[in-house]
């Protein structure tokens, strides 16, 4: 309570500072709020006549606030958690989310760019580029967008292509050696046929050293975004749109882990080789010792879109087809060293979606929308561990390869009713059919000596497992228009994410159950003022069989497994205030209160530095039952605030994220501090000035007060390894609008 106080006269006293900023400006007349359209509910509508709880950013915003990957959505998002560590993509909204992207395993948050869903975690780890709108919805959202939404949901909304030439160049320099160039431009070919086209390329150093000659550097960055669009006219109500995207990127954040406990010196044997040594972190903190190559992914995505009107109702058809090669390196040891080396991981993965959707436009009370999806995944994967030290020789310790396939159909329906000139009532459901299927098979190389933390089956022997999952999900809610003071609303609703594999599989594909969740939200927006915009919300969930992410018993690895059930309450709010003509300022929090009611089998490993029985001797292990403990990555409170101030051709942001402690894994004793974050708060700001030509020059600062916090936290292989986030870095860019 007292931390909360504190974190109260704190955010007070920023926005008492804010307005006296303003100075004489305040006595003048305030500009009017814009109004925010958003297609969250696959119709348009104000931001403040949709009843659901979302945040919104704008393009302008985008900029401002730095959002340059889902890493900046994060830190604009209370309640919003991400954490890149090289190899996949992890998000979490109110605690719910996945943890590994591993084949037979779903996100919780399903990420949508042009309604295009991304399948796989790894695929959203690229940087933006042209996007319009950045959409998060909180909470389950299994009607109108399927399956793995149980969390919420982030649509990603490219600009829209237009009918006049137009476009932009963005140079950017900054500190390790940070170069951006991108662009984007459209062209009206004809009276009804236009192309746009944006490309991005960002390169830049790594935060700290890799001590192998010709190796890359800790988070070492070299990516390439390019994205190409289509759009024919071919009559007043018909349009035909087509997109391919190509991106690339090399980013060892993830081979640049290094460990949490520097005093290990247990001397833990693999085939022959031991390590007796102290980890260098502890007296070279700015060295690492990691494979000479890194993490790579490619993916080519292809879409295509037709809108219509027949019979007077809106027509939507759609399919893609998207192709994913995902190559990483690990580090099973996380010293220094690098002893125990995972030379090669490999997903090769194919998603391929279909849909269509029926609705109508009138100007009547009853509203409707059905569709049905499809989507279908297919990931290959291969391993091949390899112990020894890099440059040594090493020796060959095990294989494995696996073919991961998942089909899923959806049929959903929405209607929208106007009981009378206040009250609205909005009914709808999906049925979700899913199947999934998973083969693995591991083997040792010959004369390697058994170890069971390193062999993921026993001998050559092949698992094979096949599951179907359905589930009907409905949404209620009821909204009464204030006519003049905003809206109230209340929704019931239900979500659905399908069980599971952990594959690959170490001793039989035993599937996981699949995950409900059903919640009460009740919410309030009202623009209280032309120059004062507030929503808020209150949230029950009720979760069965959360499928959680933590160490695995025996080391080595994480797995996943249920929690029997769990409940997640709390409030959110957001505010939109201007000050005066030349500051406006954006003001969001979220208060979370999660627990896990009951969890028999939250298992993990009893190591040097999670110790629970002083009796325990390796990897020892006893379960325990989590119930009463709040769920992983579910910070208790966090909150942003953005001023953005302006004044003739000068402008200036300043936007400030905090987000409250909370924990990667289970904490069982005060020597686990690695495995939780830390309270802290990172803060960003930018200065432009904008030429009259189009040119505009500005200078940022990311994480500007160098707060030190971390990606992730694993425990694994002989200790714990710790990912940290990207320290204070600063730059320039010069963009030229035509």
């Amino acid at each position: 309570m007292n931390r909360l106080k504190l974190c109260l006269n704190i955010t007070s006293y920023a926005l008492l500072s804010l307005c006296f900023l303003a100075g004489h400006t305040l006595a003048q007349s305030a500009k009017i709020l814009e109004e925010v359209i958003i297609t969250a509910q696959k119709k348009q509508e104000t931001l403040l006549d949709s009843a659901i709880d979302i945040s919104v950013f704008s393009g302008d915003e985008i900029e401002k606030y730095a959002i340059s990957d889902m890493s900046g959505v994060a830190l604009s998002v209370p309640g919003l958690t991400f954490q890149n560590t090289g190899a996949w993509a992890q998000i979490y909204l109110r605690g719910v989310g996945t943890r590994v992207s591993q084949a037979g395993l779903d996100p919780g948050v399903g990420v949508y760019v042009d309604d295009r869903y991304v399948g796989r975690q790894s695929g959203i780890m690229f940087g933006m580029t042209d996007v319009e709108r950045i959409e998060v919805l909180k909470g389950p959202q299994g009607v109108l967008f399927g399956r793995n939404s149980t969390g919420g949901a982030i649509r990603i909304i490219s600009k829209p292509i237009s009918d006049e030439m137009e476009g932009n160049v963005t140079v950017s320099l900054g500190d390790y050696n940070y170069k951006k160039m991108a662009g984007t431009i459209n062209v009206p070919v004809s009276d009804n046929f236009a192309i746009r086209a944006s490309v991005q390329n960002q390169e830049r150093d790594g935060f700290k050293e890799n001590i192998i000659p010709g190796g890359y550097d800790y988070d070492d960055l070299d990516q390439l975004v390019a994205k190409i669009r289509s759009k024919w006219t071919i009559s007043d109500d018909t349009t035909l749109e087509l997109s391919h995207t190509y991106a690339s990127i090399k980013d060892v954040a993830n081979s640049g882990a290094v460990s949490a406990d520097s005093g290990n010196s247990r001397g833990i044997s693999f085939g022959g080789i031991t390590t007796t040594r102290r980890d260098q972190i502890a007296s070279s903190p700015t060295a690492v010792e990691q494979n000479p190559d890194g993490p790579k992914h490619h993916m080519d995505s292809t879409a295509i879109r037709l809108d219509t009107v027949i019979g007077g109702y809106d027509v939507a058809v759609f399919a893609n087809d998207s192709m994913n090669n995902e190559r990483r390196f690990g580090d099973y040891d996380a010293t220094s060293f690098n002893d125990i080396e995972v030379t090669a991981i490999e997903n090769q993965s194919e998603e391929k979606g279909a849909g269509l959707e029926i609705s109508s436009n009138n100007d009547g009370p009853f509203n409707w929308i059905v569709g049905m999806n499809y989507f279908e995944q297919t990931v290959n994967y291969d391993f091949d561990l390899r112990i020894g030290a890099i440059g040594g020789g090493q020796t060959p310790a095990s294989t494995g390869w696996g073919t991961y396939n998942l089909d899923t159909h959806g049929l959903f329906a929405s209607f929208d009713y106007e009981m009378s000139e206040q009250l609205t009532l909005n009914i709808g459901g999906r049925y979700t059919k899913e199947e999934k299927d998973v083969y693995w098979r591991a083997s040792q190389y010959p004369g390697y000596a058994s170890n069971a933390r390193l062999t993921l089956a026993a001998g050559a022997l092949p698992n094979r497992a096949a599951e179907e999952w359905t589930s009907f999900d409905p949404k209620i809610t009821l909204t009464y228009n204030l006519k003049n003071s905003g809206i109230i609303y209340a929704t019931f609703s239900s979500g659905f994410k399908s069980g599971g594999f952990n594959a690959p599989c170490r001793k039989g594909c035993q599937a996981l159950e699949p995950e409900e969740i059903e919640m009460i939200e009740l919410g309030y927006k009202a623009e209280i003022s032309d120059t004062l915009r507030l929503t808020t919300s209150f949230f029950m969930y009720d979760y069965s069989d959360l499928q959680v992410t933590r160490a695995a018993s025996g080391g080595g690895t994480v797995t996943t497994e249920n929690a029997t059930d769990s409940d997640i309450m709390g409030v959110d709010f957001e505010l939109g205030w201007v000050v005066s003509d030349n500051l406006m300022i954006r003001f969001g929090g979220e208060f979370l209160d999660t627990e896990y009611t009951d969890y028999p089998t939250a298992a993990r490993v009893a190591n040097t530095i999670l110790q629970d029985n002083p009796d325990a001797i390796g990897y020892g292990y006893d379960y325990f039952n989590a119930k009463g403990e709040s769920l992983l990555r579910a910070p208790d409170l966090s909150w942003f605030m953005a001023a953005d101030y302006q004044s003739g051709p000068m402008s200036m942001n300043i936007s400030y994220s905090w987000t409250d402690e909370y924990n990667f894994d289970f904490v069982r004793n005060s020597a686990s501090d690695s495995l939780r974050q830390k309270a802290h708060g990172i803060l960003n700001a930018r200065a432009t000035f904008d030429a009259a030509n189009g040119m505009s020059i500005s200078v940022w600062g990311k994480n500007i007060a160098d707060e030190i916090y971390l990606n992730d936290s694993v425990i694994g292989g002989t200790n714990q390894r710790i990912n940290y986030a990207h320290p204070r870095t600063y730059g320039a860019d010069v963009k030229y609008d035509f």
